[in-house]
């Protein structure tokens, strides 16, 4: 594509998620853009997968600004928000690793699933997905 995704490459992680690496201004950005359209057309509702590391959720401050980011979200319209609180570090160490990590429950696309049990493209999907900033 023109972007410079190759073929067979996923075009997002599912539901109305920015394709990795496109959602560069923040999280702000993200739900601005993706509330900006009418989500009453999607019957059975639309998914929006964020990814934030867990040091960035440690201060009372922080936390109050990421429940924020999600009551604007609704505000603006969206219908469906979820997040993977997780660091890569600790993705990749699964991979490696899965007999420690086999309690590791992640957010796929509208869904949630054992990281471990998940197949190795979709671990590296999930992986792959932009850590936002708050």
């Amino acid at each position: 594509m023109p972007s410079g995704r190759a073929a067979g490459t996923p075009l997002g992680d599912g539901g109305i998620s920015p394709k990795h690496g496109m959602d560069t201004n923040g999280p702000t950005a993200v739900v601005s853009s993706v509330a900006s359209w009418d989500h009453s057309a999607a019957i059975n509702g639309v998914n929006l997968n964020m990814k934030f590391v867990p040091a960035m959720l440690k201060k009372p401050a922080d936390r109050q600004k990421l429940i924020d980011l999600i009551r604007a979200y609704f505000v603006m319209g969206g219908m469906h928000i979820q997040f993977n609180i997780l660091s890569g570090e600790t993705l990749r160490a699964a991979q490696r690793e899965p007999e420690k990590y086999r309690g590791l429950v992640v957010r796929v696309a509208g869904y949630s699933a054992f990281f471990v049990e998940l197949d190795r493209e979709i671990q590296d999907e999930i992986i792959s997905r932009t850590v936002q900033e708050l």
